[in-house]
């Protein structure tokens, strides 16, 4: 089996130095599917987030049309691959080819991609407020930080921590994304990233503006989620995994978006919950 790389800082890193590795299985035949993937060790994660930094800096300087550009490219990248895209998520959900995975949920995720594309070239996202009456004037504006994306495992496409509508929504703001794979559809998720990139490169677009790591110790999460330079995180997935990194969030006053399954989607804000 071959371990497969990580996406850091605009290149694909060797991902033979992580002290642990897992694999996907296939539902269908119940065996492991043939790649391994890192483990990646907090100095990894931090790297990630020091060159998320420096591109936030970056795209202080970059027209928010390259943005709009790289979120249109990345779609054709998708539909270009589709069939790939459709084989390999298969393998690793079992979830069907049609009409779920090809006819609805792929077509679902280059739409919502391009919908933040115009968000991104109009501005719309940021709901500028001139209230008069009050002398308040109000824009929103990129977060200064990364964003971390944490996929779920039933939606391998539309909901991807490498394509979703976090993914889409915290690149239309301006703000590089940091994808935390889904251990479900982890192979799905690089296909993903690649085309993501092959996207960054061809709109001018900083190099860590999309990186992808597979699978952290819960401790690294933790950390991951309420560090300095974190401007937002995004979470779908399971109650008690969402509630974890919530906690460490709000105790370092870092916003998370939490979707779980037994409570509404909600923007959290440190107090927010007690």
């Amino acid at each position: 089996m071959s371990l497969q790389p990580v996406l850091i800082a605009g290149e694909w890193r060797d991902g033979h130095a992580a002290s642990d590795s897992f694999t996907a299985m296939n539902p269908t035949t119940k065996t492991p599917l043939p790649d391994r993937y890192p483990v990646s060790d907090y100095a990894e994660v931090e790297l990630a987030l020091r060159v998320a930094q420096q591109a936030v800096i970056e795209l202080r300087s970059i027209r928010a049309e390259a943005i709009g550009h790289f979120l249109e490219r990345f779609a054709d990248n998708i539909e270009a691959r589709r069939e790939e895209l459709v084989e390999l998520c298969y393998q690793e959900t079992a979830l069907a080819k049609e009409p779920r995975l090809n006819s609805v949920e792929l077509p679902r995720t280059t739409n919502q991609l391009r919908q933040a594309a115009a968000a991104a070239c109009d501005r719309s996202w940021r709901h500028a407020t001139i209230d008069t009456q009050a002398n308040i004037r109000s824009l929103y504006s990129p977060l200064g930080g990364a964003v971390v994306v944490f996929g779920p495992n039933n939606f391998p496409f539309a909901f991807n921590s490498m394509a979703g509508g976090d993914f889409a929504a915290a690149i239309a703001a301006g703000n590089p994304v940091i994808a935390k794979a889904n251990t479900g559809h982890p192979g799905t998720t690089k296909l993903l990233a690649e085309l993501a990139f092959e996207a960054v490169q061809a709109s001018g677009l900083p190099q860590a503006m999309v990186q992808l790591i597979y699978r952290t110790r819960p401790e690294t999460g933790l950390k991951l989620v309420s560090h300095p330079l974190v401007g937002a995180t995004g979470f779908t997935g399971s109650k008690a995994a969402g509630l974890r990194l919530k906690e460490a969030a709000e105790k370092a006053g870092k916003p998370i978006y939490l979707e779980i399954s037994s409570i509404n989607p909600v923007f959290v804000l440190p107090g927010a919950l007690e």
